[in-house]
């Protein structure tokens, strides 16, 4: 090969040097090319496809029994698959200038938000930690690495008078079951979706809600909730065990997709002026709940919060509420 190297070398400056210069150039190269090893650059297409850790199945399968979303494993999977593609480096060799220099390029090419490449990091973080816990690694690299700071949109519970709009638009007995459920019980849509009628406790005004992380917990119904639930539930004439059901025969559970449309279109028609959804009912019943005097602990309770700064993100005390204490309390 080192031959063949000089010899088509030595074809390219053929015409551009003389005959005794071309002689001494031949030789001095093959003397030089003989300390090394030469080997032609392979062109073909090579399919990589070692760049997942041996421990990336167990991650998961850890995760899944610790009670992790499907919708969280699916996003986790995402970013991680494409993480170690591009960083195509084995687990214990990655460092934490190679995490800094991958955020920086995926933000570039995608066009991401801080928000979106935050929520990378924590999920590269998350892996590399459990890694390090379970020592496939000595440490985790993306430990030193900060958390990215971005502005959290700041978020407009509805108010009295919008909360009453939204009720007076309901065309139906289930319209209003559902928006009376969500204010109540401030569930998320998909333990809507995923509650039965066995669920609710009419005596003790109490729902079984079973969502985020696979846990269960318990909310309640006050007394327009109840009141829609039992005349929607006395128009039923289906043998369905789900609590919300669909219009159109063979009326089967309702899906999370069709109750936040419905709400949309409840919303719209109100003629509010802005958008309506399923959290935002939730986020309203935790601000009221705080506006009202609800402790902090409870509504983080109520909403199924693990974290009590999670509750403060979705409702955080108006300043007119602070300013209402500040008069009664600093005297």
């Amino acid at each position: 090969m080192q031959e063949q190297f000089v010899n088509e070398f030595m074809a390219k400056v053929t015409d551009l040097i003389s005959d005794a210069d071309l002689n001494i150039v031949y030789r001095q190269l093959m003397i030089h090319v003989s300390e090394y090893e030469v080997r032609k650059k392979s062109t073909e297409v090579v399919i990589y496809e070692g760049y997942l850790p041996e421990c990336y199945e167990v991650f998961f399968v850890t995760r899944k029994i610790e009670g992790m979303s499907m919708k969280s494993l699916e996003l986790y999977n995402m970013v991680l698959k494409h993480f170690f593609y591009c960083l195509n480096k084995k687990i214990e060799k990655i460092t934490t200038n190679d995490i800094r220099v991958y955020l920086y390029k995926v933000q570039q090419e995608r066009q991401l938000s801080n928000a979106t490449l935050d929520s990378r990091r924590t999920i590269i973080h998350s892996f590399l930690e459990w890694a390090a816990n379970e020592q496939y690694i000595g440490s985790n690299p993306c430990r030193s690495i900060r958390p990215i700071k971005y502005e959290r949109p700041k978020r407009n519970p509805l108010t009295a008078i919008e909360l009453e709009m939204l009720r007076n638009t309901c065309q139906t007995i289930r319209d209003a079951a559902i928006i009376e459920f969500l204010y109540s019980t401030g569930c998320r849509v998909t333990e809507m979706e995923r509650a039965d009628i066995t669920d609710v406790d009419f005596a003790k005004k109490e729902v079984l809600l079973f969502g985020k992380g696979n846990k269960h917990r318990i909310s309640y119904i006050n007394a327009r909730a109840e009141l829609a639930l039992k005349k929607y539930l006395e128009i039923r004439e289906d043998d369905s065990p789900a609590l919300f059901v669909s219009e159109r025969k063979p009326h089967g559970r309702i899906k999370k997709a069709a109750i936040e449309k419905r709400v949309r279109q409840l919303g719209e028609m109100s003629q509010i002026g802005r958008r309506v959804y399923p959290h935002l009912i939730r986020h309203t019943t935790a601000t009221d709940g705080l506006f009202r005097g609800m402790p902090v602990e409870e509504v983080q309770k109520l909403l199924g919060h693990v974290n009590i700064t999670t509750t403060m993100i979705y409702a955080e005390v108006s300043e007119e509420n602070t300013k209402n204490d500040h008069k009664k309390y600093i005297v």
